[in-house]
């Protein structure tokens, strides 16, 4: 027999599809709950056939506690996910110009809200349209990528007898590589020393350009998230295993291309590959 999940019974489906409904809409004004009820009907009268009125908050009164806990739960959390970010635009710009538009079109569909916001980045890209799109969307895949390498599995210890030149590679789970065209990791480092509102009246850090940088963040071995300017050469090998390329296919890669990448890997090869050990960075690919 086929294992099927039961179907909950027809009542209560529609009390859970009706309460999801209701409080996942966005507040209105003031951070009330809307007074119209997706189907038309003042949502007075259609709470009432749902949901029982006390002797201190009507049906409706009740939907607007769980409309308004939803949504601040969940903007907090993005907050938390999205420290950089937040302190880019300030709580208030941020919650109307991206958490509020992003949660309506992206509600959480998994358990865990460290999650929350995963798709951030790629929902800047289509529908942020400002003048500091670039830095902004990037402030968001480094938010969200400190968040991801924290959460990232306890990793795998490589034999010491392995043949790294020829094996198959990747890195671990808790190693991130960015290549950009400013130096966000310093401007974000500077933007989280101190708190939203000290921002709202001061100037941003210096953000450092003109060049292409090359970043690693990673947990280290005491479980502290860390990063490192790494040279061109060094993130493009490490970007090669990332794909899938065994080290030697990434050097070929790397020796094709020239420039001065190859220049550092002919220099710094063996010296890299010992840091990588060092710090756990490499994992083998099965």
């Amino acid at each position: 027999m086929k294992n099927e999940t039961p179907m909950p019974p027809a009542d209560l489906l529609s009390l859970q599809t009706w309460f999801g409904g209701i409080i996942t809409r966005a507040l209105g004004e003031n951070n009330q709950i809307e007074p119209i009820a997706p189907s038309g009907r003042p949502l007075s009268e259609e709470a009432a056939e749902f949901v029982s009125s006390g002797p201190n908050l009507t049906a409706d009164q009740k939907m607007e506690i769980y409309n308004r806990q939803y949504w601040w739960r969940l903007i907090s959390i993005l907050h938390e996910n999205f420290p950089g970010l937040t302190r880019l635009f300030g709580y208030e710009d941020f919650n109307r110009s991206i958490a509020v538009p992003f949660l309506v079109e992206h509600p959480p569909k998994h358990w865990s809200l460290s999650k929350l916001g995963d798709t951030l980045e790629n929902w800047l890209l289509m529908r942020y349209t400002a003048a500091d799109k670039l830095l902004v969307s990037h402030m968001a895949a480094l938010d969200f990528a400190y968040q991801s390498v924290f959460f990232a599995p306890t990793p795998v210890l490589l034999a010491v007898e392995m043949d790294l030149i020829s094996t198959p590679l990747t890195l671990q789970g808790h190693v991130k590589l960015f290549k950009l065209p400013f130096d966000l990791f310093s401007f974000r480092s500077s933007l989280i020393k101190e708190d939203v509102e000290f921002w709202i009246e001061s100037d941003f850090p210096t953000l450092s350009k003109g060049r292409d940088y090359f970043f690693v963040l990673y947990r280290d071995r005491d479980n502290l998230l860390s990063y490192r300017e790494i040279q061109e050469g060094q993130w493009a090998l490490l970007e090669g295993i990332s794909r899938g390329l065994t080290l030697q296919e990434s050097c070929d890669c790397l020796e094709e291309a020239g420039g001065e990448g190859a220049n550092e890997a002919r220099s710094f090869l063996a010296q890299w590959i010992q840091e990588w050990i060092h710090r756990n960075w490499l994992n083998k690919r099965y």
